[in-house]
């Protein structure tokens, strides 16, 4: 599925780019532009200064400028919120994010609004309430281009991107300057495989930013999405030139190294990273991606033994998230080895971290959602299609409760992978046609459908736009080399 982290999506927080106007009482201020509630000049322009950097992806620096704001004024919330959402620290973002809905009641309406769209975010896993929060707030301000910029990400979530490239020309059209908008249509372009498109928006984001790191990694993103690796590699390379502290950046050369084949060297350049790291929580992530390049080359062996040392490392950092990651990840490796017992013991694992480590309740929805969708594939892998199917009609329940439109097609998906296993390619077919096939594994499955149906063509045609697909990710590791060994 696509990721619900992005895990590099746009999500509750989006940017944290909002206008502030500096409010020195209870009753609000008429303006053009979100009010935003402090009795701190000092206060309002850390705030200004984190959220110029939180646009430019320097969020670490931008958390400390968010801790300080609230230092001089306690009651400031959507400092609290930032600070949440830039934070990597799990107890901190979950108290600063508490903080800011506690004092939600104590400030203006469009403070109000932005509080409620994060909760229906991550409390209620609610796109589409969400969604309608910000429709309200760019109603009240529309001359805002940051409330507008908010409203064009939320449709991010709910898949709907031409609606996203409409709402950002809106912004553009509001403020030709503001260059998040540039940057944001970029990736969508990106997504949509539109890459004239998407290259003009970078190039125009780093234009107006031509001293900002972010913008070299912008089109370091595109052109390794493109197939362009060399050039992709140039240009994460000046990133950091730019920037020493954009370690994503650098991590990315590793995934471009293994993207090309070049696992050692890919290994040999992520472990100098993590080598060179003085915050041990990036380090975790060095290992998670070394892990990663392993399932890449096929050597699950190494793949399990590098997961288990990063989980290890969570373990100590205190970090269950990466922990549940860990398991998760060792689950699609006991999927692709066809050990399905450690596969449905990983899948526990995953759920019992879920349900004891405190997430959010849209991360632990998600979480319990998603065992039963890959529970069905362990029945199916087992013959057990009466259990699979149990276990299908499980997740559709789940997928009903939750108000997000993109969800919509994940149960046909995992009927169809049923269907596949039972022989019935043509049934298999009919399911995997439903929604945007946009998740290259699950596109893995459609096209050995489509083999197995007699439809040369149509499978070629999957396996070549899998093999070029290009969004790291630890599913897509796992069906990348096995679609380029069909052309």
């Amino acid at each position: 599925m696509k990721k619900l982290f992005s895990v590099v999506c746009l999500c509750a927080l989006v940017s944290f780019a909002l206008l502030i106007v500096v409010q020195t009482g209870c009753k609000s201020a008429k303006s053009d532009e979100v009010p935003i509630t402090t009795i701190s000049k000092e206060a309002r322009q850390l705030f200004v200064e984190g959220r110029e950097l939180a646009d430019f992806s320097q969020g670490e620096k931008a958390n400390a400028l968010f801790k300080r704001a609230v230092e001089l004024d306690p009651d400031f919330a959507l400092a609290y919120l930032f600070k949440a959402g830039t934070s990597l620290d799990t107890t901190e973002f979950k108290a600063d994010r508490a903080k800011a809905i506690s004092l939600a009641p104590k400030v203006s309406e469009g403070e109000q609004k932005l509080i409620a769209a994060h909760q229906a975010y991550n409390d209620e896993n609610n796109v589409v309430k969400a969604n309608e929060i910000y429709r309200e707030l760019a109603a009240m301000f529309p001359k805002d281009k940051r409330a507008q910029y908010y409203l064009a990400t939320s449709y991010d979530s709910l898949q709907e991107f031409d609606k996203e490239i409409a709402a950002l020309e809106n912004v553009i059209a509001l403020d030709k300057n503001y260059s998040l908008a540039y940057q944001t249509l970029g990736y969508v372009y990106r997504w949509k495989n539109q890459y004239d498109k998407a290259e003009a928006n970078f190039k125009e984001y780093l234009r107006q930013n031509p001293k900002q790191a972010s913008g070299y990694d912008n089109l370091a993103d595109l052109y390794q999405k493109m197939g362009r690796f060399d050039e992709a590699i140039a240009q994460y390379r000046e990133s950091v030139r730019i920037d020493p502290s954009l370690r994503f950046s650098e991590m990315k050369i590793g995934v471009t190294y293994a993207f090309m084949g070049k696992y050692g060297e890919a290994r040999q350049a992520l472990q100098a990273l993590m080598d060179s790291e003085t915050k041990p929580a990036f380090k975790l992530y060095d290992q998670q991606v070394i892990a990663r390049t392993y399932i890449y080359e096929g050597d699950y062996a190494k793949a399990l033994e590098a997961t288990d040392k990063a989980m290890q490392m969570a373990k100590e950092l205190g970090l269950p998230e990466d922990l549940g990651y860990g398991h998760q990840v060792k689950f699609i490796l006991f999927f692709e080895l066809a050990d399905w017992d450690k596969a449905d013991a990983s899948l526990a694992e995953m759920l019992n971290i879920a349900e004891t480590a405190n997430f959010t309740p849209a991360n632990k929805e998600t979480y319990e959602a998603v065992v039963p969708f890959w529970g069905a594939q362990v029945a199916a892998g087992r013959k057990d299609f009466a259990a699979a199917q149990a276990k299908a009609d499980e997740f559709k329940a789940k997928v009903v409760a939750v108000n997000n439109p993109g969800w919509q097609k994940y149960p046909g998906w995992c009927f169809g992978y049923i269907a596949l296993a039972q022989g019935d390619a043509i049934k298999a077919i009919e399911y995997f046609s439903q929604g945007e096939m946009d998740d290259p594994f699950i596109m893995y499955y459609f096209a050995v459908a489509k083999e197995k149906a007699g439809d040369t063509a149509g499978a070629l045609e999957l396996y070549k736009k899998i093999a070029t697909w290009n969004f790291d990710g630890d599913w897509y590791a796992i069906v990348r080399s096995k679609a380029a060994a069909k052309l």
